[in-house]
């Protein structure tokens, strides 16, 4: 095989032993395609793999190769560096050179003999030529690649295999003329096992995340990944290695406009053309875009209509340290350009975070004051940037400013009991803001202290906990220090007060509202907000430790005139204590509240959430469960709604999804103290009706602790009374967080008065009622509108709670249960649980046992495994089908 001299009189380029070639690669180059493109930026491999690849064998014929320079730009250069390589070769004869050339007249045409020659050669050739980017400029470059097309296309013996840097014509015609292999930048990029396979051959050690984050960092550029390798001989690899290589690289770029185009189009994280067009002058900032996208310096991103591009991580830092070395005033042309385009798009973030970084500290200052609650609860950290990076006698004089740069660090360090940022944006906090503004006052106060009451108003809103009382807390901090501020001393106590409330840290809400400092809170007509967040953090403390006044308290919650955050969280604390009547009419009526409530906010915010998830526990209190269901599907998954949807399952039946959604919500980090103790309570009422009594004890003192830590009792009542009594065990400590105006029996009490639904869930009972009227799970299942699996469940749950072992045997036991009223009858109750059977839900009846565990008595079984009717009690008897009809038998 002959192969020529890369260029006249000179040596063959030495192939670096530490290299590493995808075996893909070679494979597509013996495909031997009429013409084959090899594209990719310098430093792509693309002289490396045609080396190995040649090294290896290559084609089996004769193969010419030659490499391009600059001066080949002139297209007779090319034709005549290509001919002298053809002839030096033997591919083509020796031109005849008449006598005139000596006399200085033309000699003869490279172009033509090289086009005649080749296209007349009968055997197989190969040629190959590298840097054929070099090859003519413009319209010259497009006539060189038309020729060399038309070539390859007319003679089938010819094959030509050319490296570029950049798109050119000869891909495009190529593709429409002859069979083409295209090996492209992304096939030329190195993989991560590439990159450590790399690290091997040069003794650098390099672990798989190393490799990847190396290979993702670099987009795959194997001359740069080399770079970073070999300079990192001796020591941990330095991914900034990369900057010599990149600047180098950009250094090389001829022409000046391009060089121009990557370093402005390098300050935006991405950008598409309509950006390119805002942030690179000149009208040739398309092409330079079409130059950048085809040499596969960027990656590219199909959005809908829109093609996003971007630089690869490491790159891009590299080019921004370039462009601060060499062009501070250009990054901040282009950064005050971004602010524009920002704030025609409402993206704040992105206004302030431009702003900052081109100096422009007015449009800085504007942001930050318009947009202080969104930013502080969206993106503290870029606040905290931003007042870093601002000159410090701007910051000094700016109350704002001060917060963020010397409080909010403090609030975003990380602690192991701080969960993640929520997701939850402000809604109407530009009004609450407002009420905290200095010119409301009516008394002096700190202007840092304002702002940080500020900060926590929209951190308890944002469902941000840990930052509202960071906040509060050094908003009280430093009102007291300086010991001429009641007032400022006054909110962020009545502030702390409320978020532990909101939050449902119930004891250290009630101890902030003891505190001293409110104890006038009550006079305080120099500022009214005050009045209303001591009225709803009071009445919030009371319906969770089911005070006896938290009617009294809840009626005393002042009404805002504005229908905001606060107004709705108001509403959520009157519904919540308005459940615990559990009477269907005043459920519905509460629940018309709080959808009219939720009209009055915008959408995708917490209290939404709360809202719905409030209506949805007002009508499961109340017994109207399909109304419950219908609301809980415009409850998204969150914190706020996950135990929502355990309560259905379990209020359903369905217990062990009830169990399964309950465990899992207890694994979401942002779930308040009421909530994690529901989730608990759902899982003791799930598996003590599956008859997993120790699970259901030990999910039963995880609330309780969480009980005595909060002081939370309002979970408790998810559970019946008599659960509860057999899951406390007798504990009178335990027993006394029921209160006792709330328990079965007692005639002030608010709520079920004993009956079954002291023995039963509401839909054990209803199940019950279902089965006095049929005789079998079938019949239930299809009234009820359940699954007869779920009908069978539920009746193995209920002759295990009564205690009997037929159908029969179930209807008395519930008649008998009514007529004692107590809900605690003799023989059953929180003892029952220890009945034989218990494991399987049933015991062993007088005519056995049918296929689905529900006993099937006297004898005989329905095909359903439920025993036929027989005598049906009045008290059971009762139908109770109307939605919002009041259900005795389950109360």
């Amino acid at each position: 095989m002959d192969v020529s001299l890369i260029k006249a009189g000179a040596a063959r380029p030495r192939r670096a032993p530490e290299v590493v070639v995808d075996e893909r690669l070679t494979e597509l180059l013996d495909l031997a395609a009429p013409l084959t493109v090899i594209r990719g930026p310098r430093g792509f491999g693309k002289t490396t793999l045609l080396q190995t690849w040649l090294a290896a064998g290559g084609p089996a014929h004769p193969v010419v190769q030659l490499a391009l320079t600059r001066a080949a730009n002139a297209p007779e250069v090319f034709w005549s560096t290509l001919l002298a390589v053809l002839v030096d070769a033997g591919a083509v004869p020796a031109p005849d050179r008449p006598a005139a050339e000596a006399d200085g007249r033309p000699g003869p045409d490279a172009r033509h003999e090289v086009l005649t020659g080749l296209g007349r050669r009968a055997e197989p050739l190969t040629v190959v030529v590298d840097d054929y980017h070099q090859a003519g400029r413009g319209e010259d470059a497009a006539d060189i690649d038309e020729d060399l097309v038309e070539l390859v296309r007319q003679n089938d013996q010819l094959f030509l295999v050319v490296a570029t840097r950049g798109a050119r014509v000869i891909e495009t015609t190529g593709a429409l003329s002859v069979d083409i292999t295209i090996i492209s930048p992304r096939e030329l990029r190195l993989r991560p096992q590439h990159v450590r396979t790399l690290a091997g051959r040069l003794g650098v050690p390099l672990a798989e995340r190393e490799a990847e984050r190396l290979a993702d960092g670099l987009d795959g550029w194997p001359a740069a990944v080399r770079d970073v390798l070999v300079r990192s001989r001796g020591g941990p690899v330095n991914l900034s290695l990369a900057d010599d290589y990149i600047a180098a690289v950009v250094r090389d770029l001829r022409d000046e406009h391009l060089r121009d185009f990557v370093l402005r189009t390098a300050v935006p994280e991405e950008f598409d053309a309509e950006l390119v067009r805002r942030v690179v002058p000149g009208e040739e900032a398309l092409v330079a875009l079409r130059a950048v996208r085809s040499g596969g310096m960027v990656r590219e991103e199909v959005r809908g209509e829109r093609r996003v591009y971007a630089y690869p991580p490491l790159v891009r830092q590299a080019l921004l340290r370039l462009l601060d070395e060499t062009r501070p005033e250009v990054r901040r042309e282009v950064h005050r350009a971004l602010v524009d385009i920002h704030e025609r798009s409402g993206d704040h973030l992105g206004v302030l975070r431009h702003a900052v970084q081109g100096g422009a500290w007015p449009v800085a200052e504007r942001v930050i004051e318009t947009e202080w609650h969104h930013l502080i609860t969206t993106d503290p950290a870029t606040l905290v940037g931003a007042a870093q990076r601002m000159p410090r006698e701007l910051v000094d004089r700016h109350p704002r400013l001060r917060v963020a740069r010397d409080e909010l660090t403090g609030a975003l360090r990380p602690r192991p009991d701080r969960p993640p940022a929520p997701a939850w944006t402000t809604g109407d906090i530009p009004g609450i803001t407002l009420e905290l503004g200095l010119d409301r006052m009516g008394s002096p106060i700190d202007p840092t202290v304002v702002v940080l009451l500020q900060w926590g108003g929209a951190a308890v809103l944002a469902g941000d906990e840990s930052a509202a009382l960071y906040a509060f807390g050094r908003a009280r901090a430093r009102a007291q220090a300086s010991g001429t501020d009641p007032l400022g001393v006054r909110l962020a106590t009545a502030g702390l007060a409320l978020a532990h409330a909101i939050y449902a840290d119930a004891d250290l809400a009630a101890t902030w509202l003891a505190d001293p400092a409110l104890a006038d809170a009550a006079d305080a007509a120099d500022y009214p907000l005050l009045e209303s967040w001591v009225a709803l953090a009071a009445a919030t403390v009371a319906v969770d430790r089911l005070q006896p006044d938290a009617a009294a308290l809840v009626a005393a919650i002042p009404e805002r005139e504005r229908r905001d955050e606060v107004w709705a969280f108001g509403v959520f604390v009157g519904s919540a204590h308005a459940a615990l009547s559990r009477d269907p009419a005043e459920a519905v009526r509460w629940a018309e509240k709080l959808r009219a409530a939720r009209h009055y906010l915008p959408g995708d915010r917490l209290v939404e959430d709360l809202l719905l998830a409030a209506e949805v526990e007002v009508l499961l209190a109340a017994g109207l469960d399909a109304a419950a269901r219908r609301s809980a599907r415009r409850l998204a998954p969150s914190a706020i709604s996950l135990p929502t949807h355990a309560r259905l399952s379990l209020a359903a039946g369905d217990y062990a999804q009830a169990a399964g959604r309950a465990q899992g919500a207890l694994d979401h980090p942002g779930l308040t103290v009421r909530s994690v103790m529901e989730c608990h309570l759902v899982l003791a009422a799930a598996r003590h009706a599956l008859g997993e009594r120790a699970g259901a004890h030990a999910a039963f003192a995880d609330a309780v602790r969480v009980a005595d830590a909060s002081g939370q009792r309002r979970p408790f009542l998810i559970l019946p009374y008599s659960t509860f009594r057999a899951l406390a065990g007798g504990e009178d400590r335990v027993v006394q967080m029921w209160p006792p105006a709330l328990r079965p029996g007692n005639d002030d009490a608010v709520g079920p008065r004993g009956g079954l639904a002291a023995v039963l869930t509401r839909r054990e009972a209803e199940t019950l009622r279902a089965l006095a009227r049929h005789s079998g799970a079938v019949a239930v299942a299809g009234e009820l509108g359940l699954s007869v699996n779920t009908v069978k469940s539920h009746l193995r749950s209920v002759y295990h709670k009564l205690g009997v072992t037929t159908r029969s045997e179930a209807l008395a036991r519930a008649a008998e249960i009514d007529a004692a009223g107590d809900g605690v009858p003799s023989g059953v109750g929180p003892g029952t649980g220890d009945a034989p059977g218990a494991g399987d839900g049933a015991r062993p009846g007088n005519g056995g046992r049918s296929g689905n565990g529900v006993a099937s008595g006297d004898g005989g079984a329905s095909g359903d495994g439920v025993a036929p009717a027989r005598d049906v009690p009045a008290a059971v008897a009762q139908s109770s089908t109307g939605q919002g009809a009041p259900r005795s038998a389950a109360r």
